[in-house]
């Protein structure tokens, strides 16, 4: 028989053995914060309350988005380390996540740090400028680039942005001039795009859309995989002849490493449930996205691991700069 202290023993291990899944079956018991790294009205905030509306429904307990703009997106990143690995915190990262490290020191290793839940969302872009601007194409816009210099001065929503990155890399690739004009999100320097103080801006689709129509801007060339059905006679950058000057922007929710697997796989399911919502389809298309196909988190996480190593090469090869 065994001795009675013994077995009490192995019966607390045996209770810690078991407390992480029982936990994780338990989950979640109070609201989580889902952190935004840009201001409220931008599209990566509308694509976080378009997810986090049906995740709160399914999960039981409230999802309270909060943005937190600032430092190129690190803010609100920075505190994803710093929150318990409980799955109670989220933050929506886009390809700033893998590209901001590659322009200036943050507080935070962007792999190591973080656990990928979902891949939720991929944007499309519409290259605009404003009517003042004498061209029609792409083409048109960097020879006028090169024989104006000092003349262009682009719309940055964000140090790292996928609309930064590809500027960047139309300026290095093309050898023309055009300015960085960096603002916290889109929406705050879009007034001065709408007036001329800018001249050049990557915009949303639907946001593009609304101005082209106006005739308040002028499209040139669609970021994204072929022509948006709202835009027919845009061609896309591949179409225009950029091909080698376009970064596809993604949008995946993560936490922080070391949350318990079993949550880790709770949130992912309740945001590929939500994927399939009608009303979550709508809302993400009407804010110029694609719903990609299923991924696992740790096919996302290869995906950031390759997208790092893309991107800080070019960072790298275009002398791409933090401040630019």
């Amino acid at each position: 028989m065994r001795h009675p202290t013994r077995r009490a023993a192995l019966g607390v291990v045996a209770a810690f053995a078991v407390a992480p899944k029982a936990s994780a079956q338990a989950f979640p018991t109070k609201p989580m914060r889902f952190l935004v790294p840009y201001p409220v009205g931008g599209i990566v905030d509308i694509v976080s309350r378009a997810l986090a509306d049906p995740m709160q429904a399914d999960l039981g307990q409230p999802v309270v988005v909060d943005p937190k703009p600032g430092g190129n997106s690190t803010l609100a990143t920075a505190m994803i380390p710093q929150a318990p690995a409980d799955g109670y915190t989220w933050v929506m990262s886009t390809i700033a996540h893998v590209v901001v490290p590659h322009l200036q020191q943050v507080p935070y290793d962007a792999l190591a740090d973080f656990q990928p839940v979902a891949l939720v969302a991929i944007a499309t872009s519409v290259a605009t400028v404003n009517p003042e601007v004498p061209v029609k194409t792409l083409k048109e816009l960097v020879e006028y680039g090169r024989a104006n210099p000092g003349k262009l001065n682009y719309l940055n929503p964000g140090n790292g942005s996928s609309i930064h990155l590809s500027a960047e890399l139309l300026k290095h690739q093309y050898k023309f001039d055009m300015t960085s004009v960096p603002y916290r999100g889109i929406p705050p320097g879009l007034p001065d795009l709408l007036e001329g103080r800018l001249q050049v801006g990557l915009l949303p689709g639907p946001l593009a859309l609304q101005h082209v129509q106006s005739g308040k801007l002028r499209a040139l060339a669609v970021l994204a995989n072929q022509r948006l059905p709202t835009l027919p006679d845009v061609p896309t950058f591949a179409e225009a002849g950029f091909a080698d000057a376009q970064v596809m922007s993604w949008y995946t929710i993560a936490v922080r490493a070391g949350t318990p697997g079993a949550i880790v796989e709770r949130l992912h399911g309740s945001a590929m449930k939500a994927l399939q919502g009608a009303e979550t389809h709508d809302r993400l298309t009407r804010a110029g996205c694609e719903i990609p196909s299923p991924r696992s988190p740790a096919d996302v996480l290869a995906m950031w691991k390759a997208d790092y190593a893309r991107y800080g090469k070019l960072v790298k090869d275009a002398g791409i700069k933090g401040e630019s």
